[in-house]
């Protein structure tokens, strides 16, 4: 009878001891096989982008597939100071996406100059070469401060914005006027639109949107028109100065579609923006910086540096590197810079 008695009871603890085994380990082990997946994953592709980076005007290879347009797209991060200014050149055209400041700051970098000398080594001369379109991201003068002068010097034709102005600023007010009148073939651009330049080529709008609270927009940087440049296979994020909500928001709402192989960074490197979710989603190759001297703004932030590193990204900025050029074919790029 002990003996029957013993036999069932090793039985017993037999059963359960599976059951815990099926229950609790097997699914433990899969999540952390999946773990290690994931981490080998992450290890290879850094692995891989560290190798595209050691040097800065290495060709790096872009990693999705789609239609590849002709000729070459050279980027250009204009060094104008304390502001922004892109140059797009395709062979074609020349588009530009904000336009810098017209003052200097209190140690004399920037301004009007700064851009007519930074154009002009990129090959558009003020007066003789034609800048076809602009888009704004927002209307603060550190971004739209040259455009009244622009728009003839260069004989602009198209003028994009988000028709957000800042009525304390005398530029953005005449720019609202004449957009609102119809003296330049205007498009106000939201979370949705397709600017289309060629076959291949074109700006995808990702910001501003009605996911974003509208209280964000009592800061003009989250105005910001956000873009994703698609040109070929490669692709680069614009991101004016949005800052820290709107990033998050960004993040939330288009998760791993952010993923591009540059990123112009938010903000001019300051604290406010490049928050750790927004840029892990980027996963920028390279990180570029629009700013001028540091004792002034102290941009680029010292954390928001570390934090592009850490995940990745090379960091150039127009005050230590002069105009920072971006050259890709469709299926890789290469950067180089002035300095």
């Amino acid at each position: 009878m002990r003996r029957i008695k013993l036999i069932v009871q090793m039985l017993v603890a037999f059963i359960i001891a599976t059951l815990a085994f099926s229950i609790f380990y097997e699914p433990h082990q899969e999540s952390v096989r999946a773990q290690v997946k994931r981490q080998l994953s992450w290890v290879k592709q850094t692995a891989s982008e560290v190798q595209g980076k050691k040097s800065t005007a290495a060709s790096v290879e872009t990693t999705t597939s789609a239609t590849v347009p002709t000729g070459q797209l050279k980027i250009t991060l204009l060094d104008v100071g304390q502001a922004d200014a892109i140059l797009l050149q395709d062979g074609k055209r020349n588009i530009m996406i904000d336009v810098g400041d017209s003052r200097k700051d209190k140690l004399g970098y920037g301004g009007r100059q700064a851009l007519a000398r930074s154009l002009a080594a990129a090959g558009v001369r003020e007066g003789v070469d034609r800048i076809n379109t602009v888009i704004i991201t927002h209307h603060h003068g550190d971004h739209l401060g040259n455009i009244k002068w622009m728009a003839g010097k260069y004989r602009i034709s198209n003028i994009y914005d988000n028709a957000m102005p800042n009525l304390n600023n005398m530029t953005s007010s005449w720019l609202n006027t004449e957009l609102r009148a119809g003296h330049y073939h205007n498009r106000v651009l939201q979370a949705g639109d397709r600017v289309d330049f060629d076959k291949g080529y074109y700006l995808e709008v990702l910001a501003p949107g009605d996911f974003i609270p509208k209280a964000e927009y009592k800061n003009l940087n989250n105005t910001s028109i956000v873009m994703k440049l698609h040109y070929g296979s490669f692709t680069m994020l614009l991101t004016g100065d949005a800052e820290a909500p709107v990033e998050d928001l960004l993040q939330q709402r288009y998760g791993s579609a952010l993923k591009a192989d540059v990123l112009k960074v938010g903000h001019h490197g300051s604290r406010t923006s490049s928050i750790w979710r927004f840029v892990h989603e980027v996963k920028p190759k390279y990180a570029l910086i629009s700013c001028g001297p540091f004792e002034i703004y102290h941009h680029p932030n010292k954390d928001v540096l570390g934090r592009l590193e850490h995940l990745g990204a090379r960091v150039l900025s127009t005050f230590d590197h002069g105009n920072i050029v971006v050259t890709t074919d469709g299926k890789k790029f290469s950067v180089a810079t002035e300095k």
